[in-house]
């Protein structure tokens, strides 16, 4: 398509011939496709009209076409470009390929496949004459090259067979021959040379209007691809299926797909049982035809997608099992060479840290027996020094116990930070078959402040109780305000670092440990500091408290319930599903017996899980030289975890009997079957 600055009759005709090879381009690739179509006994399906059809029409359609006007004002004398283009206006205004100018102006739009183009009817009239004068023909006729010649001799014998009609009479017309009729004659010649010829179609793309390497213009390309109709093309070709291939080519590339099977099938039976594994069957992805399978992009996308995955895995097999014939052989060699240096270096080892421990101890009793008191003094005012600059919370005094655990606990720390990372989801998890107990509205948590709390209110959060909540025995209330402290102090002191923080949760949790009748004091402290609390930092870090006491002790049988009610309804979103859980777990244990709880406070891996609303997995190794990872709860025995672990393996009885063991060092740690899990870890940390 050109569209110049000015365009004129020149243009209008360039234009009407693009317009012709276009229609027949796209004719020609349809006829092509039909054609590929019948051959393959595919059913084929109509492309919708081309653009091309009724442009076409409306420019040389007659008597009304814009080229048929123009003959006819050019066929009168007293015409003008100003009467053609009302003419123009007059009879085709109304078409959709046609737009007059807003302002009055010698100008007419035809909307062309590729765009609207606007011409110039300024010389359209003289232009379509092209009458040459007898002179110049009598000249050109004369020349001596015979190309010349021969075309002059035959515009000079139209010329004067014209002049014969027009001497006839003056009643009868001269019928003179046009501009426009001579070129869409042309144009007729060669569409039927086209036509029974065998074409191919040849488009040039130019990357940049200045022809510059190493720069690519993408609006002047796309612009080349509209005007020369190749996106049409690509339109009619995608309307089908674009993609085709033959039953071989296909097979080879994508038989694997379907396993082994379509080896002894037919190539087309092989080619169907690809595509409705991968595609599925019925699908209008695809079509089989008599030698060729066509597809559309869709489906090759998706072809391609598994032959990636599928080499993928073939190579990652191959890999995996000939990492492991190696590392096979070099562990046989190894182990023969390393069990003599071990025996000897252990025992070596042995003895030195027998003897390093057995004179440190010495020397740790003496310098405790001399000096107690000064040292528990010292170690007080270490930790509140460190606890200190949090305000009024940062000033309450901790037990020398607690001291003492803090000085010693820094270098265990840092040698256990790294043993807990996150993971994969678990390969084997906990059946959620847990539920909400359907009483569960008819206890509320008033219904246990009214029943055993001595006041009927909450205190505000942050601020030290002057007595218990709860009525506790006199030689339990000086302990529960101690506590009440360490929890203030947990929740609102800034300065607690990681390791801090689960020192002193562990130190309250024993405390309830071994007192069971502080432990509902303690869940009532945690729940006061909860209940609208303003600062969402505080509130946290009292839910991870509430979370991590409930791995460890459950609450009595008159605060489950309550206390089951109120986590529930009020806790922190993430919270009040973990807490749910471990009071539902926990309840399991303590039907029998309701002080029933764990030996040890909650490990580093409880307190991360709990801090990050998580789930705890341990890395299970079986002694068919089997590993996995599987997910552990607080509240689960060695002989629950053992047999959950078995009927996952495909154990159909009940086992009974099953523990679990612990490889630390060098030594195996075992487990009884009514013990926890994570007291096992407990007992090691």
């Amino acid at each position: 398509l050109q569209d110049l600055g000015v365009n004129s009759l020149e243009q209008l005709c360039i234009n009407f011939a693009n317009e012709h090879l276009q229609h027949f381009f796209s004719q020609t690739v349809i006829a092509q496709e039909e054609e590929e179509y019948s051959q393959e006994q595919l059913v084929w399906i109509p492309v919708s009209k081309t653009y091309s059809d009724s442009c076409l029409d409306f420019i040389a359609a007659k008597p009304h076409g814009i080229l048929s006007i123009l003959d006819d004002q050019t066929s009168l004398t007293q015409a003008t470009d100003h009467t053609f283009l009302q003419k123009c206006h007059y009879h085709n205004g109304n078409s959709p390929w046609y737009t007059k100018p807003k302002l009055p102006l010698p100008v007419f739009t035809v909307k062309h496949y590729a765009g609207p183009v606007t011409y110039q009817v300024h010389k359209f009239l003289s232009k379509n004459r092209d009458q040459l004068r007898p002179e110049v023909l009598d000249i050109f006729s004369q020349s001596r090259l015979k190309v010349v010649s021969h075309i002059f001799q035959k515009a000079k014998a139209a010329y004067s067979q014209q002049r014969e009609l027009g001497a006839r009479g003056k009643e009868l017309k001269p019928q003179t021959s046009t501009l426009v009729s001579k070129f869409q004659q042309s144009l007729q010649d060669l569409t039927g040379k086209l036509r029974r010829s065998n074409t191919f179609f040849i488009r040039c793309i130019t990357p940049n209007p200045k022809k510059l390497s190493n720069i690519f213009d993408v609006g002047y390309v796309s612009c080349q691809l509209r005007h020369s109709g190749i996106l049409e093309a690509i339109h009619i070709r995608k309307e089908g299926y674009p993609v085709r291939l033959p039953f071989q080519n296909f097979l080879a590339r994508y038989g694997l797909l379907a396993g082994q099977r379509h080896n002894c099938l037919e190539e087309r039976e092989g080619c169907a049982a690809v595509l409705s594994h991968v595609v599925g069957n019925p699908s209008d992805l695809y079509q089989i035809g008599k030698t060729k399978v066509f597809l559309k992009e869709k489906a090759r996308q998706l072809l391609e997608r598994r032959w990636k995955q599928r080499q993928s895995w073939a190579v990652v097999t191959l890999q995996r099992k000939f990492r492991y014939l190696l590392h096979r052989r070099r562990l046989r060699v190894l182990q023969e060479k390393v069990t003599i240096i071990q025996a000897h270096f252990r025992g070596y080892q042995a003895r030195k840290h027998y003897r390093r421990l057995k004179k440190t101890w010495v020397q740790f009793n003496t310098v405790i027996l001399i000096s107690r008191s000064l040292i528990q003094r010292r170690k007080h005012c270490q930790v509140t020094a460190l606890f200190s600059g949090a305000g009024d919370v940062g000033l309450l005094e901790i037990p020398a116990e607690l001291a003492a655990l803090l000085q010693l606990a820094e270098r265990q720390h840092r040698a256990q930070a790294h043993q807990i990372t996150e993971a994969l989801p678990p390969e084997v998890k906990v059946k959620d078959d847990l539920s909400l107990p359907p009483t569960i509205n008819s206890y509320p948590f008033s219904s246990f402040i009214k029943s055993n709390f001595q006041k009927t209110d909450f205190p505000a959060p942050g601020q030290p109780l002057q007595q218990p909540l709860t009525r506790l025995d006199a030689e339990n209330q000086e302990s529960a305000l101690e506590i009440n402290k360490l929890i203030l102090r947990f929740i609102g002191d800034q300065n607690l670092h990681g390791w801090q923080e689960i020192l002193l949760g562990n130190y309250i949790a024993g405390r309830g440990l071994n007192n069971v009748a502080l432990r509902n004091e303690i869940f009532s402290q945690v729940v006061a500091q909860t209940w609208k609390n303003p600062d969402m930092e505080h509130s946290q870090r009292a839910w991870v408290l509430m979370a991590t006491l409930l791995s460890c002790f459950a609450p009595s049988p008159a605060l489950e319930k309550p206390l089951l009610k109120f986590v529930s309804d009020h806790g922190m979103e993430g919270y009040n599903a973990v807490c749910q859980r471990k009071i539902l777990t926990a309840a399991q244990h303590t039907e029998i017996d309701s002080t029933f709880s764990r030996a040890y406070p909650p490990t580093q891996l409880e307190w991360t899980a709990n801090q990050r609303r998580g789930k705890m997995v341990l890395d299970i190794h079986t002694f068919s030289e089997e590993k996995f990872s599987a997910e552990v709860e607080s509240w689960m025995t060695g002989e629950q975890y053992a047999g959950w672990l078995l009927s996952t393996r495909g154990c159909d009885k009940k086992p009974r009997g099953w523990s679990v063991s612990m490889f630390t060092g060098n030594t195996w740690q075992d487990l009884l079957g009514c013990d926890f899990v994570l007291d096992l870890i407990g007992e090691m940390e």
